[in-house]
């Protein structure tokens, strides 16, 4: 199951990105700075997690922002790292991650997950990083999905 966590401090993020937006279009300084000052002191709280919560909840952060599932490996995943990544999935109750690298050695990484203990299920349609021309929508990109055991 997901570390709740994750999910709460996604969500107090999302809340405090929120009112500093609303605080910037009525031009009040001091709520600015209030929320400001919250956003510090969440990315201390974030941080003193442990750099594997730290890493996995930018990775749930940048899912949530770009309205995806699961939690999507879009950038090249070094060999020397794949372990500590499945470890920190599975330390943080992610039970299923998409890989849309479009590296050359996406294979291999996707072969080192199984080997980590994790299962390919499939192919899905995700949203990527990019914004689709013209529009608001991120472009629609396939994507592996893996199961974490």
């Amino acid at each position: 199951m997901i570390n709740n966590h994750l999910i709460m401090d996604c969500m107090e993020m999302q809340q405090l990105k929120a009112r500093y937006d609303e605080a910037k279009e009525k031009g009040c300084s001091s709520g600015m700075e209030a929320a400001r000052e919250a956003y510090r002191k969440l990315s201390e709280k974030i941080e003193g997690r442990g750099k594997s919560y730290t890493n996995v909840y930018r990775l749930y952060v940048d899912a949530a922002e770009h309205g995806n599932e699961y939690i999507d490996l879009h950038d090249v995943v070094w060999d020397k790292d794949v372990e500590a990544l499945i470890s920190s999935l599975r330390e943080n109750g992610i039970e299923y991650f998409t890989f849309s690298s479009t590296w050359s050695s996406a294979v291999q990484t996707a072969w080192l997950f199984t080997e980590n203990g994790c299962t390919l299920e499939g192919l899905v349609k995700i949203n990527g990083q990019s914004r689709a021309f013209g529009s608001n929508e991120y472009e629609k990109i396939p994507a592996y999905l893996f199961a974490v055991h």
